[in-house]
């Protein structure tokens, strides 16, 4: 009876670890694939599809680039790719993939590798879905899992919202296989010593033991998918609310917008609202906390700025923004009874009137940089937030006006970017250095001087994380 319920024991055991071994490699398949999908998804949002235009039109065949330093454009979007690739550890490069419509053949563009590929075909799996999603426009991302690799792809789009490229981002099944292996290893050898120590009297034990561990995976699978889709859902509403970058371009001559969440999603949002052909408000706002906290109070703050400017299309920024203030205040229940810091955002806010030529500005904790006839100058804002805990509920804000010339520009942002700590002392990046560098590079275009921003933000932050949500906008009047 000792050897059949011993060889009963050995057999269930067996077989269960044979099952989670199986049910180990297709979650691993399966988180591998979301995690991509989550990084080409991250990554495609912030490439210029415009670039990957340039370049084909540049090089129409193999073997014209041979480093990646040799044109500035494959450079920066290659840094970006090699950047998220280290970052998050992949094995295999991130690659830019479009379809040449005159070849009929999928092509490289840009890889995180080393050396360039650029117009090497595309040898991967799902070309024919790559295809499709190109030629139809799709920007829902696409994912499979291969014998030898799984991927997902995510479209990347020029300034005009067109699909020119994917991005794919791989994995090989080997790893994946290995990492399942060693699970199953280690399964096996618990489940031997099981018997070898305890024999018998774990034949009821075993199997609850099992029972648990499986639920509690599950549970937690659950949790984190729950999660997972929660975030990317909130993204969603968030994306909706804030303006395309593209839409600026409707009103002006050159602008750009540089966006760097600190998480998936952001407490920093900019936002513009027209009145007229010849008017408009734009505005950048910090709002309190990052992640999922900061782009709750986001929202509230973007849909308080559609719904009153709407409502007053007439007023001035500092009107708007006690109103906004009150507005605020009444949305969180914030009855200025105990003083603190509370709940609000900060917030920079002006309204351009073409027609006349002039800026009016008001701030709330936030400047403005106008750059006038070659000379930069800060406008302060008021030193009092919207929202929050404080006593007076009931808050005036200054407006400045402003005469401006064709060709002057501004530039709002959050404090996230003279925020962030690195450097060879590990400080601040302050608003002088920021002041120092938008006066060096006024000359520049200002696509090219968010790329200057961008790069230098990156090399101070370095290999220390990012402290806080980053947003700046910057407009040619």
């Amino acid at each position: 009876m000792l050897l059949v319920l011993f060889a009963t024991l050995f057999a269930v055991g067996a077989a269960l670890v044979a099952w989670s071994h199986t049910a180990t490699r297709r979650t691993l398949r399966h988180e591998a694939v979301a995690r991509l999908g989550g990084i080409a998804g991250t990554l495609s949002t912030a490439i210029d599809g415009s670039r990957v235009t340039r370049l084909l039109e540049k090089y129409d065949s193999r073997g014209m680039l041979v480093h990646s330093a040799q044109d500035p454009w494959y450079y920066v979007l290659h840094e970006n790719l090699r950047k998220a690739a280290e970052a998050n550890r992949l094995s295999m490069p991130l690659r830019l993939v479009a379809h040449d419509a005159r070849k009929q053949a999928l092509q490289v563009v840009v890889t995180s590798a080393a050396a360039p590929a650029l117009r090497e075909p595309y040898e991967g799996p799902s070309g024919s879905a790559i295809i499709e999603a190109i030629a139809a426009g799709r920007i829902d991302p696409g994912r499979a899992i291969a014998a030898d690799r799984v991927l997902a792809f995510c479209a990347v789009r020029n300034g005009r919202g067109r699909v020119v490229a994917v991005l794919v981002a791989e994995m090989p099944t080997a790893e994946l296989d290995a990492l399942a292996l060693g699970r199953l290893q280690r399964n096996a050898g618990l489940l031997v010593l099981a018997l070898v120590v305890i024999g018998g009297f774990l034949v009821r034990s075993v199997g609850t033991l099992v029972r648990r561990e499986e639920l509690a995976r599950s549970a937690l699978q659950e949790r984190h998918d729950g999660v997972t889709d929660s975030i990317a859902y909130a993204g969603k509403i968030q994306a909706a609310l804030v303006p395309r970058p593209e839409r600026y371009g409707e009103v002006f001559a050159e602008h750009f917008v540089l966006n760097r969440p600190k998480d998936v999603v952001s407490g920093d949002f900019h936002w513009m609202h027209r009145i007229g052909d010849q008017v408009c408000l734009v505005a950048q706002a910090d709002c309190t906390g990052h992640g999922l906290p900061g782009a709750m109070m986001a929202a509230i703050g973007c849909s308080l700025l559609n719904e009153l400017a709407t409502q007053h299309p007439d007023m001035d920024p500092a009107e708007l923004l006690a109103l906004l203030n009150r507005r605020m205040i009444q949305a969180l229940d914030q009855r200025g009874g105990v003083a603190g810091a509370g709940d609000g955002m900060d917030i920079a806010l002006c309204r351009v009137d073409r027609a006349q030529r002039e800026i009016l500005f008001a701030g709330a904790f936030r400047p403005l940089y106008w750059v006038h006839d070659g000379q930069l100058t800060v406008i302060n804002g008021d030193r009092r937030p919207i929202g929050g805990n404080q006593h007076d509920a009931e808050r005036r804000f200054t407006v400045h006006r402003l005469a401006y010339h064709a060709g002057d520009r501004i530039y709002l942002f959050s404090d996230g970017y003279v925020d962030q700590f690195g450097g060879p002392e590990g400080r601040k990046f302050l608003a002088s250095r920021l002041h120092a560098m938008l006066e060096e590079h006024q000359h520049l275009p200002l696509a090219l001087q968010a790329e200057v921003l961008e790069r230098a933000f990156d090399a101070w932050k370095g290999v220390r994380e990012q402290v806080d949500d980053v947003c700046v906008l910057g407009l040619a009047v």
